[in-house]
């Protein structure tokens, strides 16, 4: 169903069958506790489904990616109240950071001011909608907190019209110059405020890692799929004057076999990681310089599969810039979270400088 949905989905930057399948099937509650009606797993297992989903369609892989995590984040660090209402039954959140609003505390809630954001991914899908907002308390010291409300009031503006990723529909989100938002319906965020201790909890507590492992696991599943495409095309190709198909020529056995091997590396190495993060976890949150290794090994295997993207359309030739060939959209698709905020350049700098011990930035967006 997913890569049927393909095509469709990059014309009409619409998944929302695709998202409504994946939340009936409960992989949106693959980090949720069992108690509050989840499957309990690890964040490898979350990162294995969605390597798996993004090789079907990585619009689709980067909606399963960020899904998860932010039911995960209701199930830890959300009000006791709003999160039983929640997983009462399975449906969806759709927020993002990438906006303006601010706050202040408004009796029992919060007035948001220009509560607008944008590249909120899979907000058509969404039971519950909102962003980060920055707050200033009474004793001057800031907070950034992610407000929800439901859907219906909000306003999905249809501004996604990218390069790639086109499936997301990652669009403008609007609840007004105004709003009062209920305190139940929100947490702090990068920096979880824990209500439900446990492993989850503190593999989670500082998030900002999820992210960085959610454009990798994407990117390396749309990797897998392109070097099938690109091995599936050499079975036919011929070039002039030449008397044996691509696939039999020593240049291309070569070249795609150190991209399975590039891409493979990548995939056990975040798979380890991530169970030494899980691990680390049953004692206590990891510290900055495990969460900056973690993030930089995803931002460099961002690059990795981006790159054997391009090498596979190479190999393949002229035929892989069709639109009617996997590789042309595969190749748009991996090359738009290389500018991901998550795993640019100036991220991998301020991850560099956690390592070199010169970091001065907030320790909560590490």
């Amino acid at each position: 169903m997913i890569r049927d949905s393909a095509a469709r989905g990059d014309e009409t930057g619409d998944l929302v069958s695709c998202h409504d399948a994946m939340v009936d099937e409960g992989l949106f509650h693959i980090l949720v506790p069992r108690e509050l009606g989840g499957a309990n797993g690890t964040p490898r297992d979350w990162f294995d489904t969605v390597v798996t989903i993004a090789h079907a369609e990585p619009s689709a892989g980067w909606i399963m990616a960020q899904g998860p995590i932010q039911t995960a984040f209701i199930a830890v660090a959300g009000d006791p109240d709003f999160a039983a209402s929640f997983f009462s039954k399975r449906q969806a959140v759709a927020s993002s950071s990438a906006g303006q609003a601010t706050a202040e505390r408004h009796g029992d809630g919060y007035l948001v001011h220009n509560a607008r954001w944008a590249y909120t991914s899979g907000c058509q899908g969404a039971a519950y909608l909102g962003g980060a907002v920055r707050i200033i308390s009474t004793d001057g010291t800031p907070e950034s907190r992610i407000v929800l409300v439901p859907a219906d009031q909000a306003t999905i503006n249809r501004t996604w019209n990218t390069h790639g990723l086109r499936g997301t529909g990652s669009h403008h989100i609007d609840l007004g110059d105004e709003i009062i938002i209920p305190a139940g319906h929100s947490l702090t965020w990068p920096h979880l405020t824990i209500n439900r201790p446990g492993t989850l909890a503190n593999a989670i507590t500082y998030s900002a890692w999820t992210i960085s492992m959610s454009t990798a696991a994407v990117n390396l599943g749309a990797t897998r799929r392109a070097l099938e495409a690109a091995t599936a095309s050499a079975e036919h190709k011929m070039h002039r004057f030449d008397t044996v198909p691509v696939i039999v020529q020593s240049p291309f056995i070569r070249k795609i076999a150190d991209l399975h091997g590039n891409i493979e590396l990548a995939i056990a190495g975040l798979r380890r990681l991530l169970d030494e993060l899980w691990e680390h976890a049953a004692t206590g949150a990891p510290n900055a310089v495990e969460r900056a290794r973690i993030r930089l090994a995803a931002a460099c295997a961002v690059e990795t599969g981006a790159t054997a993207v391009h090498e596979a359309q190479l190999l393949v030739g002229a035929d892989a810039l069709h639109r009617s060939h996997p590789l042309e959209r595969l190749g748009r698709d991996t090359q738009m979270l290389r500018t991901h905020g998550a795993v640019n350049p100036s991220t991998r700098e301020q991850l560099g400088n956690v390592l070199l011990d010169t970091y001065q930035g907030p320790p909560d967006f590490i």
